[in-house]
């Protein structure tokens, strides 16, 4: 299991911040596999109406934190997690240090206009950052013009994504940025590199909410989009997965789970077969839209509709 990381990066005596006043709608800052804007339709209609705090252990690209934080008109306490450390110093940076964020990336921005290729190569294999800003922006840069999104590191960790076919990619989305940062201030999120079973065993209680996402169990030989970090998630995982839904379900957690629709997890959530939604979602890892084709996914929860939005 991988070691905890509890400590919050501090704001810079630099940073903006001013008051909150209404929250601004925003979106995934990211581009990342298996991400649930897609879905969003359908997650909206079983999203308990209330809950107290929030807990997202696999969070990606986050999609479902910001559209509950966007489109609920309430505030709540956001637990979020993922293993990839990159990601998640991208989070804290933009929580903490979104003014020096930006400026760094309108840079990268303007740079990569000047020769997309040289630039994008010169970023992902030659650029070293300095501090957690360069990394951020590093991090942001690189997922917004390589090839469709995708992280991927070989078996030194280093990421190894060619160049994505782009226009004119939007390096820096100030105003989404901003946005962002005020979401994760607003809600006080608690932002974390830890496993997903530390976060939420230690502080899931009756009445939150937990968002379920994890990689998905492969539907096909070459459909196995796993591997997010060094760690893999195999059957083993799953197996441990459904553990830990009952053990929130026996806690009175309202959990709310997306995989594959394939017989082995059908099977692994068998006993809450009548609150199991199949859904059809297109698939955005192809980077022609002509072969991104429907996909069948499985919504498990361990609550009733009466409790839904």
């Amino acid at each position: 299991m991988q070691k905890s990381e509890d400590v919050e990066l501090r704001p810079s005596p630099h940073s903006a911040y001013q008051p909150f006043g209404e929250l601004r709608n925003c979106y995934p800052f990211v581009k990342w596999a298996g991400g649930k804007t897609q879905l969003l339709v359908e997650l909206d209609k079983v999203i308990p109406s209330e809950f107290d705090q929030y807990f997202e252990p696999f969070l990606g690209g986050g999609a479902m934190f910001f559209h509950l934080i966007s489109n609920r008109n309430r505030i709540f306490t956001a637990y979020l997690a993922d293993l990839n450390r990159d990601l998640i110093t991208s989070y804290k940076i933009v929580k903490h240090n979104v003014k020096e964020l930006i400026q760094l990336l309108k840079k990268y921005e303007a740079e990569y206009k000047e020769d997309p290729i040289e630039y994008y190569y010169t970023l992902r294999d030659t650029i070293r950052p300095k501090n957690d800003i360069e990394k951020a922006a590093r991090f942001i840069a690189l997922n917004k013009t390589c090839y469709n999104g995708l992280y991927r590191v070989n078996r030194a960790g280093i990421f190894n994504v060619p160049i994505g076919r782009y226009k004119n990619p939007p390096i820096c989305d100030s105003n989404n940025l901003e946005n962002v940062s005020q979401a994760l201030r607003y809600s006080k999120a608690i932002i974390q590199a830890r496993d997903y079973r530390q976060m939420i065993l230690e502080k899931a209680e009756k009445g939150d909410f937990v968002f379920l996402d994890p990689p998905y169990n492969p539907t096909s030989s070459t459909s196995n989009f796993t591997n997010y970090t060094d760690y893999g998630f195999g059957d083993n995982d799953q197996e441990q997965l459904a553990n830990i839904f009952r053990k929130l379900d026996d806690r009175k957690c309202r959990v709310l789970l997306t995989n594959s629709d394939t017989p082995f997890i059908r099977e692994l959530y068998s006993d809450f077969a009548t609150n199991i939604k199949e859904v059809s979602v297109l698939r955005a890892i192809n980077c022609k839209a002509s072969k991104r084709t429907g996909h069948k996914e499985l919504l498990v929860r361990n609550y009733d509709n009466d409790t839904c939005f």
